[in-house]
């Protein structure tokens, strides 16, 4: 079998790693102590819809904690926040909850971009791609980072391209079919996010 080919499995590489920003909350931003009662939640004990409502808030609370440049807020600074977070939908308390474990988990972040992203388009390629290979693409995926981090000059040594062969046999995917699958996730900004909360959830549970 031909060597799987270095520059895509390159190009592909970063589509794999979940961004998770932490704005300040409002009780954060205001020096205060959010109430707490219970022990922290994981990214499994947030449904959709409340996922969906704190995207909605944290995009208002953003806006307003991005102009602060570590000062206090002023007292109409911290309604605005308050009221973001209250016409979301979400009680504070369980605004504070998400927003201080999606610090913690790129698990979070990684599903609300997941709901975001356009659906792929009808009898594309990426819309042919199954859970089941785009779960071996992106196990493919982290073993083909830890060798192509070692590779000099974008230059695999024959020992290195026999790594990322076996890589790709190893998840089950033909070369070629990966080399599709890695194309659309690059391509398809849905695909791309999917791959990115299986990756983050893979991640969380090797963590653990």
């Amino acid at each position: 079998m031909r060597a799987p080919r270095l520059a895509l499995f390159a190009s592909a590489v970063a589509l794999l790693t979940a961004a998770g920003a932490h704005a300040q909350t409002p009780y954060e931003a205001s020096g205060q102590t959010a109430p707490t009662a219970a022990p922290a939640p994981g990214a499994a004990d947030f449904t959709d819809e409340e996922l969906r409502k704190y995207d909605v808030a944290i995009t208002r609370v953003r806006a307003v904690s991005d102009t602060l440049n570590g000062a206090q807020p002023t007292p109409e600074q911290q309604a605005e926040m308050a009221a973001a977070v209250q016409e979301s939908g979400l009680e504070v308390v369980r605004f504070n909850a998400i927003s201080n474990a999606a610090a913690e988990s790129p698990v979070i972040n990684a599903r609300i971009n997941a709901m975001k992203a356009p659906k792929p388009a009808p009898g594309s390629v990426a819309a042919g791609v199954s859970d089941a290979e785009l779960r071996q693409f992106v196990e493919a995926m982290t073993k083909i980072r830890a060798v192509t981090a070692n590779v000099q000059n974008g230059q695999a040594t024959p020992e290195q391209s026999a790594q990322l062969t076996a890589a790709v046999e190893g998840s089950g995917l033909a070369v070629d079919r990966f080399n599709a699958v890695a194309t659309a996730v690059s391509q398809d900004a849905g695909l791309r996010a999917r791959a990115e909360l299986i990756g983050a959830r893979q991640q969380e549970a090797g963590a653990q």
